[in-house]
């Protein structure tokens, strides 16, 4: 298959050629393969019908781990260098339209107030409940530089920063789905970003097939320890009611875990909510008492804290959230 090689900088076309010459001739690009494709998107080097083919080329069949790996890897290349904002946890944002309220903010907040730098990033997304409009409600601004993300995450221990400031062309791509009326494999190599070079990462998907793909494609590609959930709208919030499959991802390996339920099932409980942004607020200061959010925050907080080595156990994991929840108020006049 030597021949079929696609090289930077060589017609667009070969690639197209490769995924989409049917279930006989076609076949998936190998990690170079699929990172130069990517490359030549991100730098222009494909047009619009191009860009529009293969995207829905890899929809249709279905994105292979070493075809996002190798997306990620391209998409990585080409942003500004953040590894100065010693961010402990890389947290992305990419549902692209929100059925809760993004309740995992307050997890992020939560550990924020117990010493670990975390970093935000995503897209504004659809409905009044989206992350930018949570963060709003919690008094939480947008950093508009890597100066003011740092200036947050020193002050705050807590920063975020919206795709269209790291990747212009990827927010761009993002914004396809209404005229192409699918997601993209754009949508999930977003995930794999890790701007700031991180100590640990905590990623959401929504499809649970999508769970084992995003870890082989972190296996892959190495780097720091990574937990992935399938989570709210793909967000990185744990259902409290429902055991939580986590696919960890350190040292070359994927460990499966099965984290419990928090809560008895109920139905619809979980999912039929106010979407009111203020309710955020509401929660963390007191104002509101709602068992099934305050689970999902300590228990979404308590993955972090095990993949961070804050416990040695999940049930540690989860008592320690539970202890940071409860002592919130301290933490906060403490920061």
């Amino acid at each position: 298959m030597a021949d079929l090689v696609y090289e930077a900088g060589a017609p667009f076309a070969r690639a197209l050629k490769i995924v989409g010459r049917g279930p006989n001739l076609g076949r998936s690009l190998g990690l170079e393969e699929a990172e130069a494709a990517m490359a030549a998107i991100l730098d222009g080097e494909a047009d619009e019908l191009q860009v529009g083919a293969f995207l829905l080329t890899l929809r249709t069949r279905g994105e292979s781990a070493a075809e996002l790996a190798g997306c990620i890897r391209a998409a990585r290349a080409r942003l500004p260098d953040l590894e100065g904002l010693a961010v402990d946890l890389d947290w992305p944002s990419y549902a692209d339209a929100h059925r809760q309220l993004p309740w995992f903010l307050l997890a992020a907040r939560l550990l924020a107030r117990a010493g670990v730098r975390v970093l935000l990033h995503g897209v504004a997304g659809e409905g009044p409940a989206g992350t930018r409009q949570g963060l709003e409600a919690l008094g939480i601004g947008i950093a508009r530089s890597a100066e003011a993300a740092a200036r947050a995450l020193d002050r705050d221990g807590l920063a975020y920063l919206p795709l269209e400031l790291l990747a212009p062309r990827l927010a761009e791509l993002m914004a396809l789905k209404p005229r192409l009326g699918v997601r993209t494999i754009v949508n999930s190599l977003v995930r794999g970003l890790d701007p700031a070079r991180a100590r640990a990462r905590i990623v959401g998907v929504f499809h649970p097939p999508y769970l084992q793909a995003h870890a082989e494609a972190e296996r892959i590609l190495g780097g720091c320890p990574v937990a992935i959930l399938k989570g709210g709208g793909g967000e990185a919030q744990r259902n409290p009611e429902k055991p939580c499959r986590v696919l960890r991802v350190e040292a070359g390996g994927i460990e499966e875990q099965l984290w419990p339920a928090l809560l008895p099932e109920e139905r619809y409980a979980w999912r039929e909510e106010p979407l009111e942004p203020a309710r955020l607020r509401a929660l963390w200061e007191g104002d509101l008492e709602l068992a099934a959010p305050v689970a999902a925050v300590t228990g979404t907080a308590a993955i972090a804290l095990h993949l961070l080595g804050r416990a040695a156990s999940p049930g540690e994991a989860q008592a320690l959230a539970e202890a940071l929840w409860t002592e919130r108020p301290r933490l906060a006049r403490a920061a």
